[in-house]
């Protein structure tokens, strides 16, 4: 990947910024999307080097327009793009019949809608170059069953499935899609922000590392993976299990205790939203 202009969205934090060393590590160029400036820049002035170019764009990928923004600044800071890392993600972790609909909306946004919207407007310059990478970071959300996680299961799932049509119909151009499916990850991940945001304590045992993550990306690029999945474990083979049969992914929920937890997390945020209404 030496070289090679990337662009990482959710780059400001957790996942994300293991991304982002991973890949400059490898001497990567890259484009830092987020909504955070100053964490962006913060990373940014840490992986620049004399032999890399690493820029940044503060764009809330929520908005319509978010995917043309973004697509603007890879033109502006990097010329063309190689590879696109689609990491940025939300969850509200909260019942599905308390959401509103624009919450829905958002999380689906950002989630699905934004990272096939940037995909489209990068696709044209990699097929013209011959090369392309789309690597999009997903989640075993929709196969595990994990409690009130509708519209982020239904986008993950979603992203899956786009990219599997996007590497058979464009493989052959020499632009091809890889899905990076993660379970929990420990220190970082949207899992270990609501056990740190509300304080909470829960087993790490069954969580992986980010730099397990990271290398999986950087293995997704350079193998052009179809799909890698990123648990404790044998975890291909309980994806498979969870994909045959829908039952198994919500047992092993219940069974670990994760119901209970993602219950206490919807209490929590429910009533944190009720009080921010008063």
């Amino acid at each position: 990947m030496n070289g090679r202009n990337i662009v990482v969205t959710g780059a400001s934090r957790g996942i994300g910024t293991y991304i982002a060393r991973a890949l400059a590590a490898k001497g990567a160029n890259l484009l830092l999307v987020a909504r955070s400036e100053h964490e962006l820049r913060r990373l940014a002035a840490e992986l620049r080097t004399r032999d890399n170019v690493v820029a940044i764009a503060t764009v809330d990928l929520s908005r319509p327009d978010a995917a043309e923004q973004v697509a603007a600044a890879a033109r502006a800071e990097l010329e063309h793009v190689d590879v696109l890392v689609n990491n940025a993600a939300l969850e509200l972790q909260r019942r599905f019949h308390t959401l509103a609909a624009d919450e829905i909306e958002e999380v689906i946004r950002v989630d699905l809608i934004t990272p096939i919207a940037l995909t489209r407007l990068l696709l044209p310059q990699m097929l013209e170059r011959g090369y392309g990478r789309i690597v999009n970071i997903s989640s075993l959300a929709g196969h595990v069953g994990f409690p009130f996680t509708e519209a982020y299961a239904a986008s993950k799932d979603g992203l899956i499935a786009f990219g599997r049509v996007l590497r058979n119909d464009y493989r052959r151009s020499g632009v091809s899609a890889s899905a990076v499916v993660l379970g929990a990850v420990k220190h970082a991940g949207i899992g270990q922000r609501t056990i740190d945001e509300l304080g909470l304590k829960q087993n790490t045992g069954f969580m992986v590392t980010p730099e397990k993550v990271a290398r999986a990306v950087v293995r997704a690029i350079e193998k052009d993976a179809a799909e890698l999945v990123v648990m404790p474990g044998p975890g291909r083979s309980l994806k498979a299990l969870m994909d045959r049969f829908p039952g198994f992914g919500p047992a092993i929920t219940r069974m670990s205790g994760g119901g209970t937890f993602m219950e206490h997390v919807a209490d929590r945020r429910e009533a944190a939203a009720a009080r921010a209404a008063v």
